[in-house]
């Protein structure tokens, strides 16, 4: 019996320390989930907040709060950058937005990424008398402007309904002329679909050193 005391201690207190390591881990891990609320505060401190009169709320009827809770930050991003489910269909952030890829089909299709580009550089791609024309059939597409003056027309390949990709750097070109302290930024999804914004070079530095791996649009 007294051999066996000191191996039965030295159990315990292997037991107690197991035991006290789980419920730490445990509660290291519920604190490293971040709710809806909270994941849209850390991207609001970084320049990508809610229009008003939108709440957090409004994100849940798209998906709902276990989704948007999971690991990081994708989901709350599309939600962010997609248009309220009913009519006016306004944007939920005025500079996120999540592009589907996979949408030119008509005449206005074009004019509505210019304007939405626009729209989130917040005043400082001064774009007018925009124009564009699509006719997927004959493979024809083009948008244009007046840049400062200057009529610019941008010839766009046709390849089915899928977005010319190259043009975004025409208004990546325009932007660093008009605000250099401003970016276009992209979050690649992995599909078809992805997140462009547009944020000041500081707002691009915070949202990575939070792991929110943003890009420069190129």
């Amino acid at each position: 019996m007294k051999i066996l005391l000191p191996a039965i201690i030295v159990v315990l207190v292997i037991v107690i320390v197991l035991i006290m390591r789980s419920r730490y881990s445990t509660g290291s891990a519920t604190k490293r989930v971040l709710t809806v609320e909270q994941k849209l505060e850390v991207l609001a401190d970084c320049g990508l907040r809610l229009s008003d009169p939108f709440k957090p709320r409004d994100l849940l009827t798209s998906w709902g709060r276990e989704d948007y809770e999971k690991s990081g930050f994708d989901l709350v991003l599309v939600g962010l950058g997609m248009t309220e489910e009913q009519e006016p269909w306004r944007n939920y952030c005025a500079n996120l937005w999540h592009v589907d890829t996979e949408c030119i089909e008509d005449h206005g299709d074009y004019r509505r990424i210019v304007e939405r580009m626009v729209e989130m550089a917040q005043g400082s791609l001064p774009l007018e008398n925009i124009q564009d024309h699509v006719d997927l059939e004959k493979g024809e597409a083009w948008f244009s402007f007046t840049f400062r003056g200057e009529a610019i027309k941008v010839e766009c390949k046709v390849e089915d309904d899928w977005v010319d990709s190259t043009i975004f750097a025409r208004f990546v070109e325009l932007l660093a002329e008009t605000s250099p302290d401003k970016v276009f930024i992209y979050y690649d999804l992995g599909g078809q679909d992805c997140i462009i914004g547009c944020v000041t070079r500081e707002e691009l530095e915070q949202l990575n050193n939070k792991g929110i791996k943003f890009v420069p649009l190129t």
